[in-house]
């Protein structure tokens, strides 16, 4: 009778102190700011907007970009998300482009106390015009899908890149790494590598350093309301492979994240 009162008692004390610990607010679980509009934050959904400029290459002209991602935290180490992207304008002045991008994710977080490294399996769909899906699926006799796969190379005019760079489509895969630090109160600094490989035959490795401000804690309703709030600023240099182009491709988004 002694044993089950003390094992009792033990898990009374073990269901009190994990009470206890269990964290209400942002801040106890943290909030540092991650690449792409996103944040640790270790519980809730996370929500990302930004737009900005994109640059293929030197000879094409720059387009305008929107991106808009959710995140949800299953556990503070292990959270899952959606984003999409959308390019639009003229790219060469013969060429308007309207291109889309969608992307899932898997992130596994190793959080510190201002820190978090994630590790991140990526899963897209380039183009969602089915017809050309269809298409490709319909000739894959063509071996477009295996890797290293001999992709034509227009090599007559230098401005072909242009349309070298949006010419992905169906499905994709990859991995990311990214990492956050919040180094003081109200800053905090991001980064990410993706790589890609589109079954197209195409390789795309994306660099994305950026800076971020807590606006959460400069913001009295958002540190009582939100978990997390965050205004960044990122940069990102992408380089295509398989499609003979040399150039690498620059962007840059002003964007804004939210943590509920």
């Amino acid at each position: 009778m002694d044993v089950k009162r003390i094992l009792l008692w033990i898990c009374c004390l073990a269901i009190s102190v994990l009470a206890a610990e269990t964290p209400s607010p942002a801040k106890q679980v943290g909030n540092i700011p991650l690449p792409h509009q996103s944040a640790y934050t270790g519980v809730g959904l996370g929500v990302g907007i930004g737009a900005g400029i994109f640059n293929p290459t030197e000879d094409c002209d720059c387009l305008g970009i929107w991106q808009g991602q959710l995140e949800y935290f299953y556990t503070d180490w292990l959270s899952a998300g959606v984003d999409v992207r959308f390019f639009g304008g003229d790219l060469d002045g013969e060429t308007n482009v309207l291109y889309q991008r969608y992307r899932g994710n898997v992130r596994f977080h190793f959080p510190f106390n201002s820190f978090d490294l994630f590790l991140a399996p990526v899963f897209g769909l380039e183009n969602t015009d089915i017809e050309e899906i269809r298409d490709e699926w319909d000739h894959r006799e063509n071996r477009w899908w295996l890797p290293g796969a001999e992709v034509e190379v227009d090599s007559t005019r230098k401005i072909d890149d242009c349309e070298k760079m949006f010419s992905l489509d169906g499905f994709s895969v990859g991995a990311e790494m990214g990492l956050g630090w919040r180094f003081s109160k109200f800053f905090g600094l991001t980064g990410s590598a993706l790589y890609e490989y589109n079954f197209s035959a195409a390789q795309l490795l994306t660099l994305s350093p950026g800076v971020a401000f807590n606006l959460g804690d400069a913001w009295s309703w958002a540190q009582n309301n939100l978990f997390s709030a965050w205004i960044s600023v990122e940069v990102g240099f992408q380089r295509y492979f398989n499609r003979g182009v040399s150039d690498w491709a620059n962007s840059a988004y002003l964007g804004l994240q939210i943590g509920i």
